[in-house]
């Protein structure tokens, strides 16, 4: 009796722990799905990076959804530059931008802090806007409703807004 006990239990123990590691492997096996598109992008728009701007380093990826989508790529090219590769899905216009000539990340998100007092910035991207580099900073509004600015990469000043979508 105390073996079949015994036995059962192990086995209950047994079923659990293969349950949980089908569980994990699914929950991995949906997530590289998901995110497959991304990294097809990011290793794409690298590529070209590399070979159209010299992009030896990369510091950091961005997806641009507005009119048209971009992919820009952060990084530093063999002279050691700091340039943004910003790069059409369509077409594949590639228009390199130095970090110095315009305003970074960092400053895109202060702009819209100081504007608009966001409860949480979701995400911030450089693309391009009527064929001028903005920086595209989406967040969720005191009242909890999605928004985004369009932040001129050159200048800094706020291009386009939009609240309460």
């Amino acid at each position: 009796m105390k073996r079949t006990k015994h036995y059962r239990n192990n086995l209950k123990k047994i079923m659990i722990l293969v349950t949980v590691i089908i569980v994990a492997f699914g929950t991995f096996i949906i997530y590289r799905q998901l995110t497959a598109p991304k990294r097809e992008a990011q290793a794409e728009a690298t590529a070209l990076a590399k070979k159209y701007a010299k992009v030896r380093t990369v510091k950091n990826f961005y997806w641009y959804n507005r009119q048209k989508t971009y992919f820009t790529v952060d990084g530093q090219n063999t002279a050691g530059q700091s340039v943004y590769v910003v790069i059409a899905q369509k077409g594949g216009q590639i228009n390199i931008y130095s970090h110095d000539k315009g305003v970074n990340e960092r400053q895109a998100r202060s702009v819209v802090q100081k504007a608009h007092q966001p409860r949480k910035i979701t995400k911030v991207a450089l693309g391009m806007w009527h064929r001028k580099p903005v920086w595209e900073v989406t967040y969720l509004n005191k009242y909890n409703r999605l928004c985004y600015d369009l932040i001129s990469f050159k200048n800094g000043s706020m291009v386009k807004t939009i609240q309460n979508i």
